[in-house]
């Protein structure tokens, strides 16, 4: 039965639906991988770059480490075991094998696991780290920017024969006009809290996991740890055969 309070949609609009579970996220009872409870767990807290550009030069781990219930801090240099995944374009959503440069600010430099999340908090507050800075480039004609051919970059922008001649168009266009357009960063601020929660049952690594991506996600996760995925037993649950302890 249709909704009166709704408006009717426009000649570009589709039909309204029904969205399953807006009473639970209006009335706070949505459950979300975040929400997992687990027994025990150890919490890990991310060290992120200061600096949006330049080359990371040493970091101090011994003060963070003396934190009473640290267990362990990871860096680039622990993460040689896992294996290389080509998801898209590279980028530093890891610390595995970006070695010492900065490519944007926040990048991941380290990881603090430790018995509560208030101790990796403390511990990844007390890493210190040292950096030689670069100007970073975040505009048209910015110092230091690098201009790079797109078709070059990606094999998505590959050339398409039935677009036809834009260039010939432009040059015998009657008028042409030449500008540039940027965007600002959008943040789309969800509901979802970003966090990912592991738990290993034997022999079995399950991944609990906020994505739009879930196969891919676990498919890319199984890749890096040279495993062979095992089906979803049901949505925004991976499997991946491994064995370790329990982190959130």
């Amino acid at each position: 039965m249709a909704n009166p309070a709704a408006p009717q949609p426009k000649e570009n609009m589709g039909a309204p639906a029904p969205r399953y579970d807006a009473r639970l996220k209006v009335t706070g009872q949505a459950r979300y991988p975040a929400d997992t409870a687990l027994a025990n767990p150890a919490y890990a807290v991310l060290v992120t770059s200061a600096v949006a550009k330049g080359t990371l030069t040493s970091l101090e781990l011994d003060d963070a480490r003396t934190v009473p219930g640290v267990i362990d801090i990871f860096t680039a240099e622990d993460m040689s075991d896992l294996k290389t995944v080509e998801f898209g374009a590279r980028c530093s959503t890891s610390i595995q094998d970006l070695g010492p440069e900065i490519r944007h600010a926040g990048q991941i430099i380290a990881v603090v696991v430790a018995d509560t999340f208030e101790a990796a908090t403390e511990g990844a507050q007390r890493v210190k780290a040292s950096y030689s800075e670069a100007t970073p480039s975040a505009t048209f004609d910015a110092p230091g920017l690098d201009v790079a051919d797109a078709t070059k970059e990606s094999k998505s922008h590959r050339h398409v024969p039935q677009a036809g001649d834009a260039e010939g168009a432009i040059a015998g266009a009657d008028v042409v006009l030449d500008a540039e357009y940027g965007t600002p960063t959008q943040h789309h601020n969800p509901i979802e809290l970003f966090t990912t929660t592991c738990a290993w049952t034997g022999g079995q690594l399950t991944v609990y996991e906020p994505s739009q991506f879930v196969y891919g996600l676990k498919n890319s996760v199984a890749e890096r740890l040279g495993s062979i995925p095992q089906k979803c037993a049901r949505s925004r649950t991976l499997s991946v055969a491994r064995s370790a302890r329990k982190v959130r």
